[in-house]
């Protein structure tokens, strides 16, 4: 039987473990439920017109994104430390017999996934990589988490350098994680191909997958309908940015957004 230390330590540690996990969720629950009230202001708002739309619309963008940032930064923050140091304290556990060991490497293995999954869901709600290196550095490092582990392969072509705003750059990197999260999700792409070159008066953005494709109606009833959509659709008139989407059935779809610099 364990000693009395060691099994108040174990106790311990599960009962961190589930506040952690709880705290997470709650927290994740809570940004869900944000981004939904934000977005269906976001649509109301589009039945406004001119110039005096599209600041509105740049204020409920900006409301959105610094909401992220905060929760990305306590997820990182906050709930990475803590459960980074839990998993540390985990491997102290002294490991004297065979199930001892089982149940100790079950807990750190859990926590280590749990830690992945907290940093991946920190850098969907703020790309940290964007802030701090730009956009070419943080599309490649958004490339690298979604191709890790997964049978998807992403061919990615940038300019090295881009002369746009820190907005500018988010609003595209939002956009490309959209259409990319639409085409893994919804197309059931295997392969995607992206592009962001810097021409003379505008940067072309083009996204390819090789998915299930749209016939003529269903690519009229994807630009009305959907949540991602309508985000895309938002970020695209804050831009003056213009996009095109072709498909056939079974044939892929190519999504074309001129956006003028």
């Amino acid at each position: 039987m364990p000693e009395p230390q060691e099994a108040d330590l174990k106790e311990l540690i599960f009962g961190s473990v589930f506040v952690m996990l709880l705290l997470a969720i709650s927290i994740i629950i809570f940004f869900v439920i944000y981004q939904r009230r934000l977005l269906a202001e976001q649509l109301r708002l589009q039945d406004l017109e001119g110039d005096y739309q599209k600041q509105l619309l740049a204020s409920s963008i900006d409301v959105q994104e610094k909401e992220r940032i905060r929760i990305g930064q306590d997820l990182h923050d906050e709930i990475g430390s803590s459960l980074s140091a839990i998993k540390m304290l985990a491997n102290q556990i002294p490991q004297r017999d065979e199930e001892s060991n089982y149940l100790v490497s079950g807990i750190t293995q859990g926590l280590s996934n749990t830690i992945q999954d907290v940093r991946n869901i920190s850098n969907n709600l703020f790309p940290s990589v964007l802030s701090k290196f730009g956009l070419a550095d943080a599309l490649q490092y958004l490339v690298t988490i979604l191709s890790t582990g997964s049978a998807v392969t992403i061919d990615l072509h940038t300019d090295n350098a881009f002369t746009l705003s820190f907005e500018n750059e988010l609003a595209i990197y939002r956009i490309i994680q959209e259409l990319v999260n639409n085409s893994l999700k919804h197309a059931n792409a295997k392969k995607l191909a992206i592009s962001l070159n810097q021409l003379e008066n505008r940067l072309l953005l083009l996204v390819k997958d090789d998915g299930c494709g749209l016939d003529t109606d269903s690519i009229e009833n994807l630009k009305q309908a959907g949540i991602g959509m309508k985000s895309i659709q938002t970020r695209i008139a804050i831009l003056n940015a213009e996009m095109k989407i072709i498909s056939e059935k079974d044939k892929g779809t190519t999504t074309e957004i001129s956006i003028p610099v």
